[in-house]
């Protein structure tokens, strides 16, 4: 028997740039956890799209799934984090059209599970800032420093100063803001070395060429995408749900005189803010008992993992839940004590460490097993 495991990527997510790898971490655990178990397993990190539309980028995942060429026994598993589980789910929908030849039916009656991992499935509010000029100006910026701050680790206390301040600044200073984004921009662009500068470009013209995502994520258009996008029978879904740290005083006191800390939380607290905004409605009693049980309290609509909303990740079973920000749960977070994780995406204090990953990623492997139990097909 075949075992699959597609890892599909989210909102500006690549399967690897150079060296570095979106999945990596995961890969590596998800592996290890997968052959203990005794459900070894091939895992293929999709390549998407980064702002497509949904329908786009569903399309790369299924032309991936079929490149493998599952044969008649095989067993599929789609895990996808952020916009990645909203792909899974619309390949999953009965019916669905993705205007392409290859039979997506097919595919999808192999499939047994369909984890999403911090899915924006009712919506976030942060793309509709992003659709606006100064937002997609910024997203860029935002691109490019994410990618910088995976690969180096530390960056210097004027950039994160900089871009604390970008994002806190008013709409109606737009013009200013985008000459000192550009700036900003270009200064990390810089700091890479010509092979990756060419890498990243590469990436960001794909960015810049189709940007319907943006729309798509707002909470108004996946009101519409849940009315269209059916579950489809015999297919285990389930969800890891995230809620970073929030910002607080408190923070801000434990941080101290450490500037670069400082000025991250300023930034967080930007992002946070831009995350919130939306009245969502509470998820059922499962899940409300596992958000008290692990973070101490049922989050309201302003709590996120610094890009999607809390209250908008449930869907399917509970799998976790964990106070991680976006990056953490993927294992981008940083432990002085494990070389596979001595970067992070953003300082949010929200201690997410090996432990939390681990135990994270033994619940996914063990709601796989569980899916094939419930769903074996002779």
């Amino acid at each position: 028997m075949q075992r699959h495991v597609f890892l599909i990527p989210g909102f500006f997510g690549f399967a690897n740039l150079g060296d570095f790898a979106y999945w990596g971490p995961v890969h590596r655990k998800l592996g290890e956890l997968l052959d203990e178990t005794g459900m070894p397993a091939e895992l293929h990190c999709v390549k998407s799209l980064p702002t497509a539309s949904l329908r786009a980028r569903t399309r790369c995942l299924l032309e991936a799934i079929a490149a493998t060429r599952p044969g008649p026994q095989a067993i599929i598993h789609l895990i996808g984090h952020s916009t990645g589980g909203l792909d899974a789910r619309m390949l999953l929908t009965p019916a669905v059209d993705l205007q392409t030849k290859i039979d997506a039916e097919r595919i999808a009656r192999k499939v047994r599970s369909s984890v999403s991992v911090a899915t924006p499935h009712l919506g976030a509010p942060i793309a509709s800032f992003f659709t606006s000029l100064l937002g997609r100006k910024l997203l860029q910026l935002l691109s490019v420093l994410t990618i910088a701050a995976l690969r180096r680790g530390e960056l210097p206390l004027s950039v994160w100063a900089k871009m604390a301040g970008l994002f806190a600044l008013p709409a109606s200073v737009g013009g200013a803001t985008g000459s000192l984004a550009s700036q900003l921009y270009r200064q990390l662009l810089a700091d890479f070395n010509a092979q990756r500068r060419a890498q990243v470009q590469e990436l960001l013209t794909e960015v810049e060429r189709d940007q319907s995502l943006l729309t798509q994520l707002t909470v108004e258009t996946m009101d519409l995408f849940n009315a269209a996008a059916g579950d489809r029978s015999g297919v285990f879904y389930g969800s890891v749900v995230t809620r970073a740290r929030p910002p607080s005083l408190a923070t801000t006191r434990e941080i101290g005189l450490d500037p670069i800390d400082q000025a991250q939380q300023a930034f967080y607290y930007s992002l946070s803010r831009l995350a919130a905004g939306y009245e969502f409605p509470l998820p059922d009693k499962t899940y409300r008992q596992a958000l008290k049980q692990r973070l101490g309290e049922i989050p309201d609509s302003a709590a996120n993992d610094g890009i999607v909303p809390t209250l908008s990740q449930p869907w399917g079973r509970c799998i976790a839940v964990a106070q991680a920000d976006h990056l953490d749960i993927i294992g981008h977070y940083r432990d002085e004590d494990d070389s596979d994780h001595d970067y992070d995406w953003l300082t949010t204090h929200s201690d997410f460490q090996a432990a939390e990953f681990n135990d994270v990623w033994q619940r996914v492997v063990e709601f796989l097993a569980e899916a094939e139990s419930k769903f074996s097909r002779p």
